[in-house]
């Protein structure tokens, strides 16, 4: 049963950290229509239990890219965009090492 909850919890983490990785490229090449996409996807000020665990998985899943990209909006175009692909590139390195620490961590744990 443990194996079971390991693999479970392996391809959950790994759909969540790549699922945002993607979505960064995704704002990269398409740029305002997948920022509008986001925005119009959260509510802005949630009133109930419903909106808020919509904005926390909207977060969770597609959230970080568009933070960053709210982040860099004060630069020029192409100063974005480079800064938005180094940003992109260390959040998959970063994904990398987180993946492999929780999923390191959880092995000892579960074997």
């Amino acid at each position: 049963m443990s194996l079971v909850i390991l693999e479970a919890i392996k391809t959950i983490l790994a759909y969540l950290l790549s699922i945002q990785i993607m979505y960064g490229f995704l704002i990269l090449i398409l740029g305002n229509v997948m920022s509008n996409f986001y925005s119009a996807a959260i509510f802005q000020e949630p009133s109930n239990v419903f909106q808020k665990s919509s904005n926390v998985f909207m977060a969770l899943t597609i959230g970080s890219g568009y933070m960053i990209n709210l982040k860099l909006m004060k630069y020029s175009w192409f100063i974005r965009k480079v800064l938005f692909l180094l940003a992109l590139i260390i959040q998959g390195i970063l994904s990398i090492i987180i993946y492999q620490v929780v999923y390191g961590s959880l092995k000892i744990l579960f074997y």
